[in-house]
């Protein structure tokens, strides 16, 4: 079962935090909710005895109030005064001897309590933060919020941050290190299908089937992982129903713009803003052809990396409301079309620099640059065992295929290969 008090990975984020504590130093971490940024910060305060604390929602008096109660006793001048803004506030930290590292997490619950907060910050951050030893670190479960104050040009503290740590998801190994099991076994990948490399999700997971886990996290009265994509999208401020509409369409596999465009029955043109706001939260991904860019192709296709959001679109959604009435065979194999999805993205993400291509009627499930960009791998991903005979006719149609695209043209002698079962430990 998962160890709740273990801390998994995270050693070079950790590392580097290290490396600029006890520095005048400005930094941020991001990544999706869920990843663990405060369970990283927490870890990092406790190792290197800094100061945490958690914003709130609420007026600016409110949550100064909060952080002085909380750090009273590390800093004895708030025991003597309390401040009646955030100038006051940073004022007396200048005054105070500060540890290593100071962490300011939900920072923008204090931004919206408070919009000068930002222009104060970056003032003391430019005239005193240089002269303590500490490292400032600033993080938010609202990423939306948090890009806008640090990486938006315009917003007072751009360029401040010298330290920017993008939590990524875990990957499969640490699942089943986790969770204790078999890494081999394709079982285990089902189970981590179902909700990625989010380790809170891992928490949730019950013992048992893969059917009853999927119940339990999805399908059950209240399941927790059944309102978690809507709380992300309230979370990253994502609003009215074109986006939503849009991405319960890519989560069914409606994935190019003019497609996505006649489903809604709305011009194309009208979908860039909303799919431009649903990759800047992290929600969706957009796709070129391998070798290709925006400069030489319009060829795009949007997809949802994410395991448990894609869980919920491609399967939650379409069969919740048959999902009591159908046999367990049935679910199973539901179940096995969502795996096969997450594993052509678990072999692309495995494998450095590749991409999907499509040309026509024709799609390569992943090519990628091997031996130094000198030679060019081109791979079909089948969730399933297959015999040799069937490797052969599979490595056959995959030749053919390839041979009929223009790409064939540019790569000489290409490298083809069927990802299955079987590379699951080879991959990762």
């Amino acid at each position: 079962m998962f160890d709740m008090h273990r801390f998994w990975n995270r050693d070079f984020e950790r590392q580097k935090i290290r490396s600029v504590s006890g520095k005048g130093v400005f930094g941020c971490v991001t990544g999706r909710r869920r990843l663990g940024k405060t369970a990283l910060l927490v870890k990092s305060c406790e190792e290197l005895d800094g100061l945490y604390h958690q914003a709130v929602e609420g007026t600016a008096q409110q949550q100064i109030e909060h952080v002085v109660e909380e750090w009273k006793d590390r800093l004895p001048i708030f025991k003597k005064v309390t401040p009646r803004d955030w100038s006051g506030f940073f004022s007396l930290l200048s005054r105070e001897e500060l540890p290593k590292m100071i962490v300011f997490d939900e920072f923008p619950y204090w931004v919206q309590g408070d919009a000068t907060l930002p222009s104060v910050l970056q003032k003391w951050i430019d005239h005193e933060l240089p002269q303590k030893k500490t490292f400032l670190c600033v993080s938010g479960a609202s990423q939306s919020m948090l890009y806008s104050q640090l990486l938006n040009e315009a917003a007072p503290l751009y360029g401040r941050a010298l330290l920017h740590l993008h939590l990524e998801p875990l990957s499969y190994d640490w699942f089943c290190r986790a969770l204790n099991y078999p890494k081999k076994n394709p079982l285990s990948f089902v189970r981590f299908s179902l909700v990625g490399g989010v380790p809170h999700y891992w928490k949730l997971m019950p013992k048992g089937s893969v059917i009853a886990q999927a119940e339990s996290l999805y399908f059950e009265p209240s399941a927790f992982l059944s309102e978690e994509p809507k709380i992300i999208l309230q979370e990253e401020g994502v609003t009215g129903s074109l986006p939503k509409a849009i991405l319960d369409l890519i989560g069914r596999g409606v994935s190019k713009p003019s497609e996505i465009a006649s489903r809604l029955g709305a011009p194309q043109g009208n979908l860039s803003r909303p799919l431009a706001l649903l990759q800047e939260v992290g929600v969706v991904q957009r796709e070129l052809p391998f070798g290709e860019s925006l400069r030489t192709t319009k060829k795009v296709i949007y997809s949802i990396l994410d395991a448990s959001i894609s869980f919920y679109y491609h399967i939650h959604l379409p069969f919740r409301g048959r999902w009591p009435t159908m046999t367990a065979k049935q679910k199973e194999e539901t179940i096995h079309l969502h795996a096969s999805k997450q594993w052509e993205n678990y072999c692309r993400q495995a494998t450095p620099g590749s991409a999907r291509y499509w040309e026509g009627d024709t799609e390569i499930d992943l090519v990628a640059p091997i031996l130094k960009g000198k030679k060019t791998l081109v791979a079909e991903c089948k969730w399933k065992k297959i015999s040799p005979d069937e490797e052969k006719s599979l490595l056959e149609d995959l030749r053919n295929r390839f041979s009929r695209t223009r790409l064939a043209q540019k790569i000489r002698d290409p490298e083809f290969k069927i990802f299955s079962q079987k590379d699951l430990v080879s991959l990762d």
